[in-house]
């Protein structure tokens, strides 16, 4: 009898020890997923955070060759309005002066 209790008493220790350390097993599993979530939380906010600055960075350099090419357009409009100014005033200058040969040949 005494070894009946003795087996009986392995046998529950054995089933304790078992339900311990599925029971610890399961809090180990449910932590990692915690952890994970966590992670891939954060993962998720710093990628979007990176995608936020790219995109920001980007822009801003857009913004910048834009205003580049604007700057250079009007200076390039500029030289060449100067240069129509410098011809129609030469041009002018050349009418006045075959007006005045003609009036006085008259």
């Amino acid at each position: 009898m005494k070894t009946l209790f003795k087996t009986l008493f392995v046998a529950a220790a054995v089933t304790f020890s078992a339900a311990s350390c599925t029971e610890q097993s399961q809090e180990n599993a449910e932590a990692n997923t915690e952890a994970a979530a966590e992670n891939a939380t954060v993962a998720t906010d710093d990628a979007l955070e990176n995608t936020g600055q790219a995109v920001e960075a980007t822009a801003e350099n857009a913004a910048a060759n834009t205003e580049a090419a604007v700057e250079e357009a009007a200076a390039e409009t500029k030289a060449a309005a100067d240069k129509a100014d410098t011809k129609m005033d030469a041009a002018a200058g050349e009418a006045k002066a075959e007006i005045n040969a003609a009036t006085r040949t008259n």
